[in-house]
């Protein structure tokens, strides 16, 4: 649960903070001990843990809630804002204008509605005649006090709107040129006349305040800081990787959780356990992209005006381009041929195994002639012996690399393509390895070649088949394992595609199909990646097919793989990499080979990629003179 202590519910917290409470309280009562005591200290963490979320929740959902605070203020305005502050101070809200219909105003509420309402016409016409008369004189920049028309009398307590609305807002109604739209001038008129009808509809309290320019002609407060955010390391209990912390306070009380944490650690020279990350977060002006044309204007923007003068070519910077190709992989056929076992000890002792081929002098026939005159004959017998043991160790194919820390930072891509190609070559020495080490218990054979090699193969594991299953009285259906280049399925399929055509096109046969021909010889084909590499290609011909390439043939089960597990260090800073501003990588695999079985063949094969077939070529010796050479 606190591996996705995340993605619980509110519920499924508080249960898990109470099992762990249960669970404390049962060790606490126990005879202090060594185990107790570190059980009590990690139920105690995983305590901390639990709180921590639960506390970030409750941070979350006030942050929440003051958000959604926001939108409201934002969307209803500052009438919503009023009206809730008085209903906090308990007060009654400002009546609506209008009474509901079903609800019979009394007397004197109808007279001071009257007298609202008459109010707000008399200041809606004194309005529309102040706009009136700005637009006769094409938006002036008279400030005085527009009068109001004769035959409409307007409150004193009207007038004084009126008049220091007049007076504040020829700035945010005057347009910037007399080419302004009429349409622009009425929609900053109407701007201005919103605020004037909602200060009269309140009749308790009319204040200038109520009135605001227009949000286009706002004076902009122009921010220069430059927010930092403060996130939690990992393994600090009751914090989750990644979190954010508040203030400086908070950091020192995680270092503190941290430090306790590592006296359980011994050892090490420089290592370095991230507690706080500082990261800087600039806004999207001050981000520079792979877009020289907008960067060019950010910075213009801060430092001002300057030249750019072009002369001739591009005249301008080229785009850098920073992802890394790719290829290779990391896959291991050869060790997934084989079966798997672990040997955390550093190796495996086993009993090496009798030969069937030993017992011939354990069998024999006993006749009734002879046991009639036996003259001395007795019954054939094997003296058996003690079994010997063998044992079979892992080695260590290791790999290191060494980073600087400012390429790091500056070039992290190329980072990542160094660290897979590293990984793609360890792939390729483990799989050698195990190459090597099934050649040097296996029997070395040849085979020649007689004909084309699609032909020629599947005759060879054919006959190799047939005779390793003889030695050792097997099924006829026994599976025996078969390890080959990969290229060679290319080879047989260019070979067939020189064979003379038949009533079957062989241009284009898949790979299910050749290792279908395999299968009907009861081999199961396992094709490594690193048998039998080709060099590196030179300028002039291109690269034929090899002349000859060894395979293997076993009983499945012959050779077991033993893996002894992986140690990876991660990241290694000593005294000597922190002084030159550097660190290292550093993994190893821990892998060995143990033959338990009897025989493993280890078979040198010619290539002859040509298409010839048997009818076409003298098997006897010499060509035939229908032999076409390519």
């Amino acid at each position: 649960m606190l591996d996705t202590i995340t993605e619980l519910t509110d519920d499924q917290i508080v249960d898990l903070q109470a099992q762990i409470v249960s669970e404390f309280e049962s060790v606490e009562g126990e005879d202090p001990t060594p185990q107790t005591v570190e059980t009590m200290t990690t139920l105690a963490d995983m305590l901390d843990t639990v709180r921590g979320e639960a506390k970030r929740r409750e941070a979350q959902a006030h942050e929440l809630a003051a958000r959604a605070a926001e939108a409201t203020t934002r969307v209803k305005g500052e009438a919503a804002d009023m009206e809730e502050e008085k209903a906090a101070e308990g007060e009654e809200p400002a009546e609506a204008p209008e009474a509901p219909a079903e609800e019979a105003p009394a007397p004197e509420k109808e007279e001071e509605k009257k007298e609202e309402e008459k109010m707000e016409m008399q200041v809606e016409v004194a309005t529309e005649a102040t706009v009136t008369e700005e637009k006769a004189s094409e938006l002036s920049t008279d400030t005085s006090t527009p009068e109001a028309p004769a035959e409409v009398e307007v409150p004193a307590e009207a007038e004084a709107v009126v008049a220091d609305a007049a007076v504040e807002t020829p700035a945010e109604v005057v347009a910037e040129s007399t080419t302004q739209s009429t349409t622009t001038q009425a929609q900053d008129v109407q701007k201005v006349e919103e605020p004037l009808v909602a200060a009269t509809e309140n009749t308790e309290t009319l204040e200038v305040t109520d009135i605001q320019a227009p949000a286009d002609r706002r004076p902009q407060a122009r921010v220069e800081a430059t927010p930092v955010a403060i996130t939690a390391g990992a393994d600090i209990p009751g914090y989750t990787a990644g979190s954010s912390l508040k203030d400086m306070k908070e950091v020192a009380e995680v270092m503190a959780k941290r430090l306790h944490g590592l006296r359980r650690v011994n050892g090490g020279d420089g290592e370095q356990h991230i507690v706080a990350s500082f990261t800087t977060s600039y806004p999207e002006e001050r981000v520079l992209t792979q877009d020289a044309e907008a960067n060019w204007a950010k910075v213009q923007a801060v430092t001002g005006p300057e030249a750019l003068v072009a002369s001739g070519g591009h005249s301008a910077p080229f785009e850098v381009k920073y992802d890394i190709f790719g290829l290779g992989t990391t896959a291991r056929p050869v060790r997934d041929a084989l079966p798997r076992f672990t040997a955390d000890r550093g190796g495996i002792r086993f009993v090496v195994p009798p030969v069937l081929s030993s017992y011939g002098s354990a069998v024999g026939v006993w006749t009734n002639a002879v046991d009639t005159t036996p003259e001395g004959a007795v019954k054939d017998s094997l003296t058996v012996t003690a079994a010997s043991e063998t044992t079979a160790v892992t080695d260590a194919v290791t790999l290191q690399l060494q980073f600087g820390n400012l390429m790091t930072r500056a070039y992290p891509e190329l980072i990542a393509r160094h660290n897979e190609l590293a990984l793609i070559q360890h792939a390729r020495e483990a799989e050698q390895y195990l190459l090597s080490k099934i050649a040097a218990a296996s029997t070395a054979v040849t085979s020649t070649s007689l004909i084309g090699f699609s032909r020629d193969f599947l005759v060879q594991v054919g006959r190799a088949a047939v005779a390793y299953r003889s030695r050792h009285r097997m099924e006829a259906d026994a599976p025996l394992r078969v390890i080959a280049p990969s290229w060679i399925r290319d080879a047989m399929r260019a070979d067939l595609a020189l064979a003379m055509p038949g009533g079957q096109s062989t241009l284009a046969v898949a790979d299910s199909e050749l290792d279908g021909y395999l299968a009907a010889r009861g081999v199961l084909m396992s094709y490594s990646l690193d048998q039998d590499v080709y060099g590196s290609q030179s300028a002039g011909a291109a690269a034929e097919f090899a002349d000859s390439f060894t395979w293997y043939m076993f009983a499945e089960g012959t050779f077991l793989f033993l893996d002894g597990g992986t140690l990876d260090l991660g990241v290694i800073r000593d005294s000597t990499l922190v002084g030159t501003n550097d660190y290292k990588t550093f993994v190893e695999t821990f892998e060995g080979i143990a033959k338990v079985g009897i025989e493993s063949l280890v078979v040198t094969s010619t290539i002859s990629v040509n298409g010839v077939a048997a009818a076409l070529r003298d098997t006897t010796g010499g060509a035939a003179a229908a032999a076409i050479e390519y």
